[in-house]
């Protein structure tokens, strides 16, 4: 018997969870391109044939990678409280931090639909939070998709900025303090008047201001149905 069959899993241990782990790890480490059923079956000492079993093809797989993500930023949420504002930010604020953990998945997964039991979950939360701040059934749809299209955006493009090579992302944010501030102020004078307080592009207060922006938006619409 070859040391390969040898050191393979027992045929009906595999799992969907023990396949997803692994996915996540081959990501981290090497990228969504590397993330193969052949990569999958050497880090789980199986064949990638038996990955087939649990997931017809990758996109199947990207999109439990997707509910996994939001598994982690809802084991992470607190629980509700009577202040749906709090909440709100609570669960951005954990959905942005479990896309910077898997960053080479996060980046990439922003615009998908999971379907998946964790995605409702979530969906579920944030429109509590809508009902409570006390907009009505249309504008809590309305503004539950730009709350959840904002977190999931600007966690995504986070994540790319954390799943680029250390050259690049160094280079990206040390431009914002060079490049910007030796532009001519007679061609960009606003730029040459903002740009000595320009903050970094991975500065976290970035991200919680965005979230707030739209938090007020909604209690000013929940005052203005109540009015």
């Amino acid at each position: 018997m070859s040391n390969a069959n040898r050191n393979r899993l027992p045929r009906g241990t595999l799992s969907q969870e023990l396949i997803i782990k692994a996915a996540f790890r081959v990501a981290d480490s090497a990228g969504m391109d590397k993330l193969t059923f052949q990569s999958l079956g050497r880090e789980l000492s199986a064949h990638p044939t038996a990955i087939y079993r649990h997931f017809r093809n990758k996109d199947e797989l990207l999109l439990a990678l997707i509910d996994a993500l939001h598994e982690e930023a809802l084991a992470d949420t607190p629980p509700p409280t009577d202040d749906w504002a709090h909440d709100l930010m609570q669960i951005a604020i954990h959905t942005h931090e479990a896309f910077l953990r898997h960053p080479r998945v996060g980046a990439l997964v922003a615009a998908r639909t999971a379907r998946r039991e964790n995605e409702f979950r979530s969906v579920e939360r944030k429109l509590d939070c809508m009902r409570r701040a006390g907009l009505n059934d249309t504008d809590a749809a309305r503004y539950y998709r730009v709350f959840a299209d904002l977190v999931l955006s600007y966690s995504a493009m986070d994540a790319s900025l954390a799943s680029l090579s250390p050259e690049v992302r160094d280079a990206d944010l040390r431009a914002w303090k060079t490049d910007y501030l030796t532009l001519p102020s007679d061609r960009y004078p606003n730029i040459a008047r903002v740009a000595p307080r320009f903050v970094a592009l991975d500065d976290p207060q970035n991200f919680l201001t965005a979230v707030q922006s739209v938090i007020d938006t909604i209690r000013a619409k929940a005052a203005e149905e109540r009015a």
